[in-house]
């Protein structure tokens, strides 16, 4: 018998109304690519890079940024809160833009 790990159950994503309306305004292709990063982020929420500085000691803060956008070529910020305890990623901010 070999020993494979399972992969951890994914993590609750919510997004905030900031972002939601961010999300509204994207093109496909970068609406595509912001998906496929939040879904990453819930089995795997330590991808992006830390950002230092938070209050709330269970809580962390990271920004990831997406692969090129298919249509666009553009890469799009993604600003989250990971709380462990919670077992939840919270988006703070998409951004996206010149």
């Amino acid at each position: 018998m070999t020993d494979r790990s399972e992969p951890p159950a994914p993590l609750h994503v919510f997004l905030s109304d900031a972002a939601e309306r961010a999300l509204a305004g994207l093109r496909p292709g970068e609406l595509d690519a912001v998906e496929k990063l939040v879904e990453g982020l819930a089995v795997f929420p330590r991808l992006g890079i830390p950002v230092p500085g938070g209050t709330d000691p269970e809580v962390d803060d990271y920004t990831a940024r997406t692969d090129p956008a298919s249509d666009t070529g553009d890469r799009i910020s993604v600003v989250y809160r990971l709380h462990e305890g919670m077992s939840a990623i919270f988006v703070t901010w998409i951004i996206a833009g010149p």
